[in-house]
């Protein structure tokens, strides 16, 4: 017994220091690593937004439709970019089932902080937005503030400032509690946008009852949007927009955009899946994993030294006793 003891008390010491060392090492090392955006990213998301009112250019007027949206997103990995920060350009287009051309599409490029997800001030980045109105591409340079396409890593219970691309500036979504998306935990935030003038444009007068030939019409544009993000990646699972976009002249406002934009039942579907093996290893790396070594490493480490201690107790008190020699 007081050999398995002699053995044990030294392996219990290194298995305690062992695990003592690892929860620093997944917390101060492979959570960090993790807990950013990956790189080389590239990705799809599919949104609808069914009965919606929208113009008709071509007839000028408005009707109600379907449509199917998609936002297609990729990095730019040869952007000169700072350390922890990164470049994504992001594709959306909005098409009319039954129409030849897209109804809408954008693409804008921002540069943001890959643990974040806020937008940085970038020079080197060429970061900015560019807009399809008729047959003309307008591109205006941009630097992108507040969350940009995600949340942070480890989002808290407060409210933040989340980029708006018809605004051109990032507007409060404000945190209103946690729910759940099939079965997963998410916290849900809103941000409410007023009715704002966002551009003139010139417009047949026709489409306002006017006999003028073109008219300046104010395109105004209202939104309430609701987010639900997935805490610990900071990802949405569902994002829910009620857009308000028509053109106003003399009093009379004409329908540009009008209706309900969310994720596909399947888009929902495909995220939960992805996260539901993701979030329980990088969450658990943040606090459990690290406590859990931490505490039987503390375990380990003790009993192994007290187990030493008794062994060289043991061993003192077994020691054979010198006798005084016997003279004849």
């Amino acid at each position: 017994m007081s050999r398995l003891r002699r053995s044990a008390a030294p392996v219990l010491v290194g298995l305690g220091v062992f695990l003592i060392v690892a929860a620093g090492l997944v917390r101060f090392y492979a959570y960090p690593t993790l807990a950013k955006v990956p790189d080389n990213y590239e990705g799809r998301t599919s949104l609808e937004a069914k009965d919606a009112r929208v113009l008709n250019f071509e007839t000028q007027e408005t009707e109600v439709q379907d449509l199917e949206i998609t936002s297609a997103t990729r990095q730019d990995v040869s952007a000169d970019t700072s350390d922890g920060d990164v470049v994504w350009a992001n594709v959306v287009t909005a098409e009319v089932v039954g129409w030849d051309q897209p109804f809408q599409q954008s693409t804008e490029r921002a540069a943001f902080d890959e643990v974040t997800g806020a937008g940085v001030e970038c020079d080197a980045c060429d970061t900015w937005i560019e807009s399809v109105d008729g047959e003309e591409t307008v591109r205006e340079p941009i630097t992108f503030e507040g969350q940009v396409y995600k949340f942070p890593f480890d989002t808290q219970k407060k409210d933040y400032e989340v980029w708006d691309g018809s605004l051109r500036e990032a507007v409060t979504a404000t945190y209103e509690g946690t729910e759940e998306v099939q079965g997963l935990t998410v916290y849900k935030f809103v941000q409410e946008i007023p009715s704002t003038v966002i551009e003139t444009r010139e417009v047949p007068g026709a489409m306002f009852g006017s006999d003028e030939s073109a008219v300046d019409a104010e395109m105004t544009y209202a939104m309430n949007r609701t987010f639900y993000i997935e805490p610990v990646t900071g990802s949405p699972v569902q994002r829910i927009e009620e857009r308000t976009q028509q053109l106003t002249y003399d009093g009379e406002a004409v329908d540009v955009f009008t209706g309900t934009v969310n994720y596909t039942d399947d888009e929902i579907d495909e995220i939960v899946s992805d996260l539901e093996g993701q979030v329980p290893l990088l969450g658990g790396m943040r606090v459990l994993f690290p406590l859990l070594f931490l505490g039987l490493g503390a375990v380990a480490l003790v009993a192994g030294l007290l187990l030493g201690r008794r062994t060289h107790a043991a061993r003192d008190h077994d020691a054979p006793t010198e006798r005084p020699l016997v003279s004849a």
